[in-house]
């Protein structure tokens, strides 16, 4: 989920900071219960996941900001890539493994 996501407009999508602890407050859903949620190259919150009670937001912002583009994700895998290939055999083993697995859902998005 892409929380800088701008819109067609060149605005941001997502409020701003004083409206982050709805994300805090799903986090925690997520640990305690589960939480809405939908599983695509990670967990991303369902819309109707998040509490937006108050807000002014549209649906057209809400699903735009919680769509998951594999091309970003292309664009971000290398770039996360090429810096942990910075620490060489310093870079701990088990955030290797999770940049693998990441890598491994992305090969899953992009060829379903």
């Amino acid at each position: 989920m892409n929380w800088f996501r701008k819109g067609a407009d060149g605005k941001f999508l997502w409020p701003g900071y004083g409206e982050n602890v709805r994300v805090l407050k799903w986090i925690l859903e997520r640990v305690k219960a589960g939480g809405g949620a939908g599983n695509t190259i990670g967990y991303v919150p369902a819309k109707n996941g998040l509490t937006m009670d108050g807000m002014k937001i549209s649906d057209e912002a809400v699903n735009e900001m919680l769509r998951v583009d594999p091309e970003d994700w292309e664009l971000e895998m290398e770039d996360s890539k090429q810096f942990l290939a910075k620490f060489g055999a310093r870079l701990p083993r088990q955030i290797s493994e999770e940049q693998e697995k990441l890598a491994r859902r992305f090969q899953r998005v992009v060829s379903a």
